[in-house]
C-alpha cells in the first residue's frame, strides 16, 4: 500500500464517520468539501507525526498543505527531502 493510500485510508476511517461520501479521491478538495475542518487537521497531523515521523511547526498549517491527500503527501515528502 502506497503511503498516500494510508493517509486516504485514515481520513476516511478517522474523520469521514458519518459523512456521506463513498468514495475519497487523492485529488478531492478535503476543505471545500467539509471532510475535514480544523479539529480533523489537529487529528491529522497527530496521525502524521507520528506515522511518518515528520514534526509539523505552525508556520505549515496552512490551506494549501492539506487541501487533498496527494497535497498532504506532497508536504510529508518535503521534508523527507
Amino acid at each position: 500500500m502506497k503511503d498516500n493510500e494510508i493517509i486516504r485510508q485514515f481520513i476516511m476511517s478517522e474523520l469521514m464517520r458519518g459523512k456521506n461520501v463513498s468514495d475519497l479521491k487523492v485529488t478531492d478538495n478535503l476543505i471545500e468539501t467539509g471532510v475535514i475542518d480544523s479539529l480533523g487537521i489537529q487529528i491529522l497531523i497527530s496521525f502524521l507525526e507520528k506515522n511518518f515521523s515528520v514534526s509539523i511547526a505552525d508556520e505549515d498549517l496552512i490551506p494549501d498543505n492539506f487541501e487533498t491527500i496527494d497535497a498532504i503527501w506532497a508536504f510529508v515528502t518535503r521534508g523527507e527531502q
